[in-house]
């Protein structure tokens, strides 16, 4: 790499250099979890005892996903990696959009049910509006489509293992707070590994009922009280956080 370039591309960074490489890193993870379940609808949808409502949907659903991130990518490198609010703009209004439209074509590829579907096509419609608007509705959105997809997908393979996608976008979610909170950036790099992590049971989902082994609701409900207790036990120590210094 060029010594011109490598300057120019550090100076797309506002953070020290382990936290920038740690984000970036973490970020290239999540980018990367969507291809989990192109593999095992893939592998498996054909194995499953009741079959998906649209196979080639779903993984057309994880490709608008990992396209999505695509204007997330470019708001961190306007807010140069450095996270103090949610920024409104418009890529983040991309961003989120394309997000709901991917979550609305999962809802419809699994499971296909009519009111569900109804419901996520309206929601996918209506919340760039929402968004423009700055309605408080818009945040509701985007949480109510993701619950159709992961019903979807529960309808679809009975394994409780999809809530689990639930369980760590809450969690990472919960980070986020502290990270625009505390401007403590290392966090930003724990809660796009959370957002990745929680993306995995969907594709686990899918395997473990082809292979007739689903997951059981008291390991399911287990996690979900260990996430729960991880959250709170972690309070204190994210609330004394400094903020991260800016290169």
């Amino acid at each position: 790499m060029n010594t011109p370039f490598a300057q120019q591309l550090r100076e797309e960074f506002d953070l020290p250099t382990p936290i920038a490489i740690w984000v970036v890193i973490t970020h290239v993870f999540v980018l990367s979890c969507p291809l989990a379940l192109i593999w095992a609808v893939d592998k498996y949808a054909g194995l499953l005892p009741q079959s998906l409502a649209n196979a080639t949907l779903v993984q057309l659903a994880s490709a608008v996903y990992i396209g999505a991130t695509a204007f997330e990518v470019a708001q961190n490198s306007a807010d140069r990696w450095y996270l103090t609010e949610a920024t409104r703009s418009v890529a983040d209004l991309f961003f989120n959009s394309f997000m709901t439209v991917a979550f609305c074509m999962y809802t419809i590829g699994f499971y296909a049910n009519a009111w569900m579907s109804v419901a996520a096509i309206i929601l996918a419609i209506i919340y760039p509006f929402a968004y423009i608007k700055n309605h408080p509705s818009h945040r509701g959105i985007n949480g109510a489509v993701v619950l159709l997809a992961t019903v979807s997908l529960f309808l679809v393979t009975g394994d409780p293992a999809a809530f689990l996608f639930l369980v760590g976008n809450g969690l990472a979610v919960y980070l986020i707070v502290y990270l625009v909170k505390q401007r403590a950036q290392w966090l930003h790099g724990w809660a796009a590994l959370v957002f990745g992590l929680a993306f995995l049971p969907w594709p686990w989902a899918i395997l473990n009922t082809a292979q007739g082994e689903p997951t059981s609701w008291g390991a399911v409900i287990g996690i979900t009280v260990a996430a729960g207790i991880l959250g709170a036990g972690l309070t204190p120590f994210l609330k004394k956080m400094a903020p991260t210094p800016r290169r």
